[in-house]
């Protein structure tokens, strides 16, 4: 939640935008014309007249990829409100990670247009990658040791690809190894070796109702085309 401040900036933005509505506005401008009062200077975000020179180009290149781009007005002032956010305390040169885009912005924000002006100025670090090999590690030693090894190959093939198969997307790593992970628990109280594992063991486990409760893992994602399988 933002709070307000002596000096304005992106709560007083947010607050301005939120209790003054076209009304609003339209009563001020039809009494200041009657009193002869000149308008006031057209509202623009405050990150544009920030004393962060980082924070500053960003507004700014933010609105020119926006004309460029065709972004609307409000999702420019979205970005902007999030470059504040990831820039306002950033020292200068310092690299702002795409994990902390992802978990510091606000969420009416967009992290892909944030992170598309941040790329623009190089100033983004995409530690996202590394992320996902650590939970990799954390998750796969969890696992018995006959178990471990071959499971943490198979999701780096999933991430990374090979000569066979393509790489898969973050999101698939998680969601396949969501769906074999109960699998693999239970095969690990009667067996030593994931390489003990037949195919009479796993056709049962692939299809609704193996267990009477029409409950299986799905070992498919929506995000790629194709099973577990193919990208082992």
């Amino acid at each position: 939640m933002f709070h307000a401040d002596p000096a304005g900036g992106l709560a007083a933005s947010l607050l301005a935008r939120a209790y003054c509505d076209n009304k609003c506005r339209g009563l001020g401008s039809y009494y200041r014309r009657k009193a002869g009062v000149p308008p006031p200077p057209r509202w623009q975000h405050p990150a544009l007249t920030s004393d962060n020179p980082a924070l500053r180009s960003a507004a700014a290149l933010a609105k020119q990829l926006g004309e460029a781009n065709g972004w609307s007005p409000s999702l420019v002032r979205c970005a902007m409100d999030g470059l504040t956010v990831v820039l306002g305390e950033c020292p200068p040169g310092k690299l702002v990670k795409l994990t902390e885009v992802r978990a510091r912005i606000p969420r009416h924000a967009s992290s892909l247009r944030v992170a598309e002006v941040l790329t623009d100025l190089e100033l983004l670090e995409d530690d996202s990658v590394l992320a996902v090999r650590s939970w990799i590690e954390n998750r796969t030693a969890e696992l018995p040791a006959g178990f471990a090894r071959d499971v943490r190959a198979w999701l780096l093939v999933l991430l990374d690809g090979d000569s066979r198969a393509r790489p898969r997307s973050r999101t698939c790593v998680y969601v396949y190894f969501g769906g074999v992970r109960p699998l693999l628990e239970n095969w690990a109280t009667t067996r030593g070796h994931l390489r003990e594992i037949t195919v009479t063991d796993v056709t049962p486990r692939c299809h609704p109702c193996a267990d009477g409760s029409g409950a299986t893992p799905s070992l498919h994602c929506a995000h790629c085309s194709a099973s577990p399988r193919s990208a082992a």
